[in-house]
């Protein structure tokens, strides 16, 4: 695994190393001694996956409040994805940062994700398969999200929005949100 810092942030772009022959490939893609090298403290005690049938879905922006924040590890396995996190911690240095990138099988990467940032991604292809590695068991009363389309933040999706689901569409704006 390469990890990659995104900007001046602590999230990183994790480029695997896929080794191919005849059979196939292989890809090892959670190593806890690799992360604790690259100064990582995150220890996964859940995995889930969200399945995405149609092209321009989103999904987001989410994230887990105090004091239940929640880093995770994501990877596309399926499909291709826009996917982009946002810093929206109280007292960092990049709050407010948006970082995007293209995951997907042909890609090799993967996201780790802070505690306290947003997440939420584009489908740019049906039938989308996402895995999370997450690093807190998840707490729905602390379960949050704000719009896709703030315009505070500014996200660019690639592509016109196809799916939104109702509870995403009602997230309000994250200036609405306190502390921010």
């Amino acid at each position: 695994m390469r990890f990659v810092q995104l900007g001046r942030s602590d999230a990183r772009l994790i480029e695997l190393n896929v080794r191919s022959d005849d059979r196939g490939s292989f890809t090892r893609t959670w190593c806890a001694r690799t992360f604790a090298n690259e100064g990582l403290d995150f220890q996964p005690v859940q995995g889930n996956s969200s399945v995405t049938r149609i092209r321009g879905s989103v999904r987001g922006m989410h994230f887990q409040r105090a004091p239940k924040a929640d880093a995770k590890v994501v990877r596309c396995t399926a499909g291709l994805i826009h996917d982009v996190i946002v810093d929206i911690r109280p007292h960092s240095p990049t709050r407010g940062e948006v970082h995007a990138c293209e995951l997907g099988p042909s890609t090799a990467r993967m996201l780790y994700i802070p505690a306290g940032f947003a997440h939420g991604f584009q489908t740019l292809t049906d039938d989308v398969t996402v895995e999370y590695l997450m690093g807190i068991d998840y707490v729905e009363d602390l379960s949050d999200g704000f719009r896709h389309d703030d315009p505070m933040i500014g996200i660019t999706w690639p592509d016109p929005v196809t799916v939104l689901s109702a509870k995403d569409a009602a997230w309000p704006l994250l200036a609405e949100r306190q502390p921010w």
